[in-house]
């Protein structure tokens, strides 16, 4: 599965981006929703409450308010900064088998580049820290909270942190990361 939509960044609507990350673990979605419809159904005709609260604490919350929340609003804070740098004239959405990515068509500096990847593990890592520090709910904050390995430069987000490192500060000795090369 792969497919790509290419918009003028003024016209990207943020939620059409949150959906579109959502809905990339659709079938995961699908399933917590079924099980947590028989639970309930069960609870209905019997009024144990336990099958219930595990479909919804073990499946349907983590995949629904964790997995694809977080990357919802991930990839949507990456979109919130690109709509505000006015030399980005386009966002591309491209999503593949295991990620969704945006990806901007435009001129940006080296600052305005770091500051956009920096927001999507920002926003989680904000959230994370809210719903862990606050009380509310500490397992569905680890979700987010994990979003800090995306600033490795393994992944997209790391991988653009790093190369703006180098282009803003050459001669530093700062070398290149592994899996990175020259782009």
């Amino acid at each position: 599965m792969s497919s790509s939509s290419t918009r003028p960044a003024a016209d990207l609507k943020v939620g059409a981006v949150a959906w579109a990350t959502a809905a990339q673990v659709w079938p995961l979605l699908a399933v917590a929703g079924v099980l947590l419809a028989a639970a309930l159904a069960l609870k209905a005709h019997s009024g144990d409450p336990v099958p219930a609260e595990m479909a919804w604490v073990l499946v349907a919350k983590p995949s629904a308010l964790g997995l694809a929340a977080s990357f919802a609003l991930h990839e949507s804070a990456h979109v919130l900064v690109l709509k505000r740098i006015r030399t980005v004239t386009h966002i591309t959405i491209e999503r593949t088998a295991l990620r969704t990515s945006v990806i901007p068509h435009g001129a940006m500096t080296t600052r305005q580049t770091a500051t956009v990847a920096l927001a999507g593990p920002a926003a989680c890592l904000a959230v994370g820290g809210l719903l862990r520090l606050s009380g509310l709910d500490e397992a569905l904050s680890w979700w987010y909270l994990a979003h800090i390995v995306f600033l490795v430069p393994l992944f997209g987000d790391g991988k653009t942190l790093w190369r703006c490192a180098r282009e803003a500060f050459p001669g530093r000795g700062i070398p290149p990361a592994a899996g990175i090369g020259s782009d």
